[in-house]
This record gives structure tokens, sequence and C-alpha cells, in this order.
């Protein structure tokens, strides 16, 4: 039975153990987990009767590209003793959460590409940031809140964190009324939110672009509202978003956890809380990092090896973004005569229409009240305001200086007739004087805009070219944000999580332990029964 029959039912029941107090409720939390089967699954168990470390001569491993996928496989290799070479053609680490210095005034301060939200169930890419010690220093942010021209502004920040109670309490606090998601066509189709499952759900919903998802299920505008702002976080606009891709993103981050919407962010800036911590980490455990180092293609070496510059690998972990993976098999040739199906798949895959961040120190503050990380509903290119004085010492240190604030523009999906940097900040700008005319006049004294076309392009019919981390080319390993995983994950964690998976196929290989991966609940609350699957296969079909 449909979940949406019950919201009237829900609702009420909610409203009494409000007031009856928090036991029964929490009961009805612990139901919802039971049929959850728990918040958190081990995905990847490990057999501790294998060896964790490797004997004898270490094998080698180059890891291409410095983000998180690299960083995920290079530390889980090199902790198990095998020899790992890092290749970074940027002059930092971190990809897209790497950090670098701009001339600020008379000095310099550090900026980064934008990415602040660490969310709880980031399961494995926060075990591994505890592990180095660096979460103790996060904040989480006060609330998530999305201002809009006509409706009042939205708040997530108290919102029952409960899957399913957190729908019936959007409902209590006016982001849909129930008689709106009761019609059929509309009920149907909010229904796959909470039947989430991997296989049926792209089989059914990876062809539809969201925008008509939406449209046929003709929704409030309050709902629509939160759909369309959640939606951009894939850096698409709706028209060109696979509805599975959202399906898969809203269970994550709302429906098979207690965490909600709400996250937490390193206080300071990335390079010292983050990716310092970071490269010593790699290089403790004998990583050898070459920055400002970019590997145009892979040669083939000796028997099964790789070489890389004069150097020979056993294995290659191929974690470039997508532009940067299809350059390398390109000019790699004799890929093709391996396999010109994969090829042919990894250079029709796609990235989105661009995005950019605006840092800009300015000569005012934004009115009081407002929480540090801001959303709103687009008009053309403006999607969220971080108030970056509140985030980073040296940020607001310039503010006691000088006065005034340091904000941070984001567009999360640059619409493609807005070509040039003049345009977007013409057109940034507009927009924040709409969302805080309280700023109309501003001076900006400095300025960093990023515009970027890096991230992978979540389009309807993409997933069946996404390939997995181990494929047909024996040895290359692909890790990043754009691969394909078994599980519900996406963003950073995905691109975290693909990169130990890559390292679970060589010690598969090797014969040692593999590395424990968990994720959220699998699949949805009322998503139908299925029997007893075997472990994800990871080999790309």
């Amino acid at each position: 039975m449909s979940i949406w029959w019950w919201v009237p039912v829900l609702l009420v029941l909610v409203v009494w153990l409000s007031m009856r107090g928090g036991r029964l409720k929490r009961g009805l939390g612990r139901l919802v987990e039971h049929k959850l089967g728990g918040y958190r699954h081990e995905v990847e168990p490990t057999d501790q009767a294998l060896p964790r470390e490797v004997g004898g001569a270490a094998p080698r491993v180059a890891v291409l590209g410095g983000g998180l996928a690299g960083i995920g496989a290079a530390s889980v290799l090199g902790e198990r003793g095998i020899e790992v070479t890092l290749f970074e053609r940027n002059a930092y680490l971190g990809g897209k959460i790497g950090a670098w210095n701009v001339p600020v005034g008379n000095g310099e301060q550090t900026v980064e590409h934008g990415f602040h939200a660490f969310f709880r169930q980031y399961y494995n890419l926060n075990g591994f940031l505890d592990r180095l010690g660096v979460r103790k220093d996060f904040r989480a942010i006060e609330d998530y809140v999305i201002l809009h021209s006509d409706l009042k502004p939205q708040s997530y920040g108290n919102v029952d964190t409960v899957p399913a109670l957190n729908i019936v309490d959007l409902g209590r606090r006016g982001f849909y009324r129930w008689r709106d998601v009761i019609p059929k066509r509309t009920r149907e189709r909010l229904d796959a939110f909470v039947r989430f499952d991997m296989e049926r759900t792209y089989e059914a919903y990876d062809a539809i672009p969201f925008g008509r998802f939406c449209e046929e299920a003709d929704l409030p505008p309050e709902l629509r509202l939160s759909f369309r702002t959640f939606a951009r976080a894939f850096f698409s606009d709706e028209a060109d978003l696979s509805t599975a891709d959202v399906l898969r993103a809203f269970h994550f981050y709302y429906l098979s956890h207690d965490h909600g919407l709400l996250y937490d962010y390193p206080a300071g800036d990335y390079e010292t809380t983050l990716l310092a911590p970071i490269r010593a980490h790699l290089e403790a455990h004998g990583v050898e990092i070459r920055l400002s180092s970019p590997v145009s293609e892979i040669e083939r070496g000796e028997g099964k090896r790789f070489r890389i510059g004069r150097e020979e690998y056993d294995w290659v972990v191929l974690a470039a973004d997508i532009p940067g993976m299809q350059s390398i098999i390109e000019n790699s040739a004799w890929m093709l005569e391996v396999d010109p199906d994969f090829v042919g798949k990894m250079l029709a895959l796609r990235t989105s229409s661009g995005y950019a961040v605006w840092r800009i120190w300015v000569d005012r503050d934004v009115r009081a009240g407002l929480p540090t990380f801001i959303n709103v509903d687009r008009e053309r290119v403006l999607d969220s305001v971080t108030l970056y004085h509140r985030v980073t010492d040296e940020a607001s240190a310039w503010v006691e200086i000088n006065g005034g604030a340091v904000l941070e523009l984001h567009s999360y999906a640059l619409p493609r007739d807005i070509n040039s940097d003049g345009e977007i900040r013409r057109v940034f700008m507009e927009e924040l004087n709409h969302y805080f005319p309280e700023l109309e006049g501003l001076v900006v004294s400095d300025e960093v805009l990023q515009v970027r076309r890096d991230f992978p392009a979540f389009a309807p019919g993409q997933h069946a070219l996404r390939p997995s981390p181990e494929v047909s080319v024996q040895g290359l390993l692909l890790a990043g944000d754009w691969v394909r995983l078994p599980y519900p994950m996406t963003h950073m964690e995905a691109a975290y999580v693909s990169g130990v998976l890559c390292a679970n196929v060589v010690f598969r290989k090797l014969g040692l332990r593999e590395e424990p991966i968990s994720t959220v609940a699998p699949r949805g609350l009322l998503a139908p029964k299925r029997a007893n699957a075997a472990r994800p296969a990871l080999q790309m079909q």
C-alpha cells in the first residue's frame, strides 16, 4: 500500500506522540529502523583469517589523480605495505576539495572549490577522517534553509530525522498538504522514493528526465521547490537529470538513516584542516606524492605490467575526473585493441554543463538571523550563498580589519547561454541583490571566480555507460564520482569508496584481508522484498 494514504493518519500520530512524550515516538523509530534492516550496513565484510599486510616484495600501484577517489585508494593501499605512487596534475592535493592561495589585499588567503558538506552518513569517508583526527574540529551547520521569491523560507533544521516520520513532519510544517499528495498520479510517483531498489529503480526510471517526472507527479509548489533545489546538487538542471539518480540520492541523503539533512563542515581552510593531515598520513605510510605531475597516457610494460614514464607498475588506479580519464584513455591506443566497447563507453561519458564558485570580499554583510549556508531558488545562476567569514579564521580576520563580509556564491548548473565570466559575475550580483536587498550597491574589493566543467553528468542513459571499479582491462582499476557503485552512495562518499573498492580488488588478488565498507540501508522502506543476493559483482559487464 502507498505510504501517502497513511500521511494524514501518521500526521495525527506524530502530533499525538509529541504531546505524550518521546518514548512511544522512539519506539516507532525503532520499528522503522528494523524495517530498513538498520541504518548502517556492512556490505564489504572482512575475513579476519587473511593477512592484513603484504609479505615479501611489495607490488607497485600507480594512482592517477589526487582527489578523494585517489586518496581513498592510495591511503588504504599504503596502509597495507603496498608501494604506491600518487600522480596529481595540480600543484595541490585534493581534487574537488583542493585548496590554494590567492592574493587578497596586501596578503594571501586560501580558496577551495566550494564543497563544504560532509554529511553524517558518509560513514566511510568520515571514518577515514576520524582516523586522522580532523573531524573533531568540524562544526555542525545551524540550519538547512531555502529562500524563495514567492514562498516562505523552508527550514529543515528541526525536521524529524526518522525515515517516513520526516516525510510526515514536512507536511506538518507546511511543505505540502496531505490532500496534495493523495491524487493517484502524484501518489504513485512519490512512492518511488520509498520503494528505492538499485536494480529496479534504474530499470524503471533512468531514462526519465527528473523535470518530466515532477510534471507528471503534479507536485504542489512547496514540494516542487524542495525537489528542484535538491536536484541541482547534481550540478544539472531537471531536464538533463536522470530520475533514477535523484531517487538514489534522495534515499541516500534522507530516507535511509536518522541523520537528517544537516551536515558538518571544516572550521577552517581546507589546506590546514584537511589536506595537510591527509598528506602527512599518506607520506607516513610510504605513499610517494607527485604534485604538478600530469599523466598523458598509460603504456604497456613487461608482461602484464603498465608503464608510466620510465617506471613500471603492477596495477594502475585511474582516479582522474572524466575529462582527464578520457584524455588518458584516448592517448593509450592499445586499450582500443584490448576492448573497444569499454573505450567507447568511457569516451561517451559526459560532464555537466559546468558550475561556478565566486568568492568575493565585500564592504557589507547580509542581514542578521541567517545561517552560514543559505540555499536559494535559482532564477538563472545563483543556487547558494556561504557566509565565508564565519567559516575560516583568515576570512574572519579580514572582516575584523576591513569590515564587511566574505561571501561565496555558487551556481551548481550554469545555463548554456551564459558563456563569459563577465556575464556570470553580472547575473550572480543581480540575483544576490534580489535575495539580499541589503547588499545593493556593495563594493567588491577582491574576488576569485572559478568556472569548472569536471562534474559528471547524471543525465538519462549515462548510468548504463558507467564502469565499475574493476574493468575488462586486466590490472586497470577506475575510481571517481563518475564510477558506478553497487551501493546507494553519491558525491564525496561515492568518490572515496570507489577508491577503497579499487584497493579491495588488489587485496583479493594478493590474498589479503579486504577493507570493510559500510553503507546506509541499501533499499527503501517499502521496497518489494527480494531473495538474498550474493555479494554485488564489481566486474563491468
